[in-house]
């Protein structure tokens, strides 16, 4: 069926599978399953939503409300919250039904909501199952980790996201079981590599693009089970190690010289319309590893019957971002994800969940509710029998049939690009059916993942004053001495200050890694760019000039290659 997005005006269609599995997703009260109406917004503004919700990498210093105690929080002292620090949150010494409320039905339910967000407690940062790894959020299973975020299960590592199961690895993104890495883009089982992207299998080398199964190689691309290989040419292992010799990567000028290179070898590179690893069976998306039957998805890993979603072992999905888990609709952080849920917001585990924000431990069969942990049959914080709950439900999702959903967001700016073919009037919103509103966001705008993926106002000027320097840091960093870790330095691109802590500058020292000249976020951005929109779009095999959907718009000068060319000149 098609229709109009009541945001962007863009036509859009929503399939039979896509309704499926929507409708898998509909909560069943009494034997009797209530539908859930199809989208009223695209995909595109669907997942700008979500973003919205999504803080991926902001720290800030703020007393806990509960102990008064100075914590690392992901929300701003500056909101309207209640915030405790993420280990008393867990206590049981704290009620959360105290602040349930009934339900009035001469109010929107946002509004409600709304309210009880403000008086509830939030954890400072989202964590469990850490050790020694307090500055990080999204993340689980952690050891002597720092600056990471949405990653389980690694030790040792520092200023990343989206790592997963590593160990010793420092600023890298979308890496999946490495070792002593370094400035890695969506790459996994390596170990000793130092600026590789788009790589699997491969040790000791630098700067590869698309390269797998490689040891001893630098500043190669499209290399398949190789050796001594320097810019794709094949070397001796005493000609490979002598010609190394020319290439000291522990100067920051060298270093930069050779990025700047290596731009050159991704430019120059064969392109896969589609980014993957792994077995991918009729997927479409990018960045995904072991997919099968997944449709418009992004960084997704081992995914099946999936459709807008991002995350890692998802099944039977759709509009779920940073997700783990089965059956679900229009959800983001939750990891896993409850079960046959919809509409929820950092819950984790449970069943039969709808518009739930912060609850964990199993909870099941809730509705409006936020900071539970083990419960059953609560709307808006208040506990029901479940005849109550089940009389209750059907009628507030009655009520939100003809709520109007309303869609304020920012103020200023453009979001998704608007279209100019002519549609069809967009089918009216309701409250039902639509994940809680962009103003309904803890977090501003332009602190959230939307900004980096839609922005729509101009990102607001750091209102900080930033000291000078207080040393110049050695270009090579065998000169660096131990007391750069009680200096303040300032980021060369945007002058913030940033510190060097002691176990990065052990991990510099071991691997023979200059000190970085730019500030976490800097760096993170810089990695990011590498990155291809998250949209598909169409242009022809650069081979055989044969039509593909790529996320390679038409006017990048790639060589983009379908997956027939691309096998046939890779390998």
């Amino acid at each position: 069926m098609s229709n109009t997005c009541i945001i962007c005006g863009s036509p859009f269609t929503v399939t039979d599978g896509q309704r499926e599995l929507i409708q898998a997703t509909a909560p069943v009260i009494a034997g009797e399953r209530i539908d859930i109406p199809d989208p009223t917004l695209c995909p595109d503004c669907r997942f700008q939503r979500r973003l919205a919700h999504h803080n991926e990498h902001n720290l800030y210093k703020r007393k806990c409300d509960k102990t008064g105690k100075d914590i690392v929080s992901i929300v701003s002292p500056d909101k309207p919250y209640v915030v405790y620090d993420v280990e008393e949150w867990w206590k049981d010494d704290w009620d959360p039904m105290q602040y349930g409320r009934d339900f009035n039905f001469d109010r929107p339910f946002f509004e409600q909501f709304a309210e009880l967000m403000k008086v509830v407690p939030r954890m400072s940062v989202m964590q469990s199952m850490n050790e020694n790894s307090l500055y990080t959020s999204c993340v689980s299973h952690l050891k002597d980790c720092y600056m990471l975020f949405t990653s389980d299960h690694s030790r040792d590592c520092n200023y990343g996201v989206w790592v997963q199961t590593c160990n010793d690895c420092t600023d890298n993104h979308l890496l999946d079981q490495c070792e002593l890495c370094y400035e890695c883009l969506f790459s996994d089982h390596l170990y000793n590599c130092t600026y590789v992207h788009l790589s699997s299998n491969c040790r000791d080398s630098a700067f590869l693009f698309d390269c797998q199964g490689c040891s001893n190689c630098f500043l190669c691309s499209n290399l398949r089970n190789k050796q001594y290989h320097i810019a794709n040419k094949e070397y001796s292992k005493e000609e490979y190690e002598e010609k190394m010799k020319e290439f000291p990567m522990s100067s920051h000028s060298n270093l930069e010289a050779m990025r700047a290179r290596f731009d050159e070898v991704i430019k120059d590179a064969i392109h896969l319309r589609m980014w993957r690893r792994g077995r991918i069976n009729d997927s479409t998306g990018d960045l995904l590893e072991d997919c099968e039957n997944c449709k418009d998805c992004f960084e997704l890993t081992r995914g099946k019957d999936c459709q807008f979603t991002l995350g890692f072992e998802v099944k039977n999905t759709i509009d779920c971002t940073y997700a783990n888990g089965e059956v679900g609709y229009e959800m983001c952080e939750c990891f896993p994800m409850p079960f046959q849920s919809a509409f929820n917001l950092n819950s984790y585990i449970g069943a039969n969940m709808y518009y739930c924000d912060l609850c964990m431990n199993n909870c099941q069969n809730c509705f409006g509710c936020i900071g539970l942990k083990h419960k059953e049959y609560y709307i808006l914080n208040k506990q029901y029998t479940r005849e109550e709950y089940e009389e209750l439900v059907p009628r507030i999702i009655k009520h939100m049939r003809n709520t109007p959903y309303v869609e304020s967001g920012p103020e200023t700016g453009p979001g998704p690009e608007k279209s100019s073919d002519p549609s069809p009037d967009p089918i009216p919103a309701t409250e039902w059916g639509n994940l809680f509103p962009i103003e309904l966001s803890i977090f501003t705008y332009n602190e959230s993942q939307a900004q980096d993926y839609y922005p729509r106002e101009e990102k607001t000027k750091d209102t900080m004053s930033y000291v000078p320097a207080t040393t110049q840091v050695a270009d090579d960093i065998s000169n660096v001495p131990d007391t750069i870790t009680d200096e303040v330095l300032a980021c060369e691109s945007c002058k913030r200050n940033y510190k060097i802590i002691a176990q990065e500058l052990r991990f510099y020292r071991e691997r023979n890694l200059p000190i970085p000249r730019k500030c976490f976020e800097c760096r993170l951005f810089k990695r990011k760019s590498y990155k291809n929109p998250r949209k598909l779009c169409t242009r022809d095999c650069s081979k055989c000039g044969k039509e593909m959907e790529t996320t390679y718009g038409s006017e990048r000068k790639e060589k983009v290659y379908c997956e027939e060319c691309y096998l046939k000149e890779v390998y």
